[in-house]
């Protein structure tokens, strides 16, 4: 089953699962209403419409996404996973590079903090 769910174990695997697979509906039922969004150097993006608007964005532009896990320090409804994260380019060209999140689930179970630490440079070289 995907989407938010206290009981299950691997809740952060669970949510990277959903978001590799690129389909927006699925990642959406991931956030709560008062979802906090970092995402590299861009401002803070509040807010599920405007979340769900910056990963259409974002996702507009690559053609994949696999993160494989490195390491996930779990506390409670707190995670912090360190990956290395491979996207796809249009172009077919594979860019793989380290990326660490915190994500965090409000009472409901959905998030409402996903903070990305990523340099995207990699992503748009030549």
């Amino acid at each position: 089953m995907s989407g938010p769910a206290h009981a299950e174990e691997d809740w952060a695997g669970a949510f990277f699962r959903d978001a590799d697979t690129l389909e927006l509906p699925r990642l959406m039922r991931w956030f709560g209403p008062d979802i906090d969004l970092r995402l590299a150097n861009v401002p803070p993006i509040a807010g599920r419409e405007a979340v769900e608007a910056t990963f259409a964005d974002f996702w507009s532009g690559i053609a994949g996404m696999r993160h494989v896990r490195d390491q996930l320090v779990v506390d409670g409804d707190t995670a912090f996973q360190g990956s290395r994260v491979t996207y796809t380019r249009p172009d077919g060209r594979d860019v793989t590079m380290p990326v660490a999140s915190h994500l965090r689930r409000d009472a409901a179970g959905t998030l409402d903090r996903l903070w990305i630490y990523i340099d995207l440079g990699p992503l748009y070289a030549d």
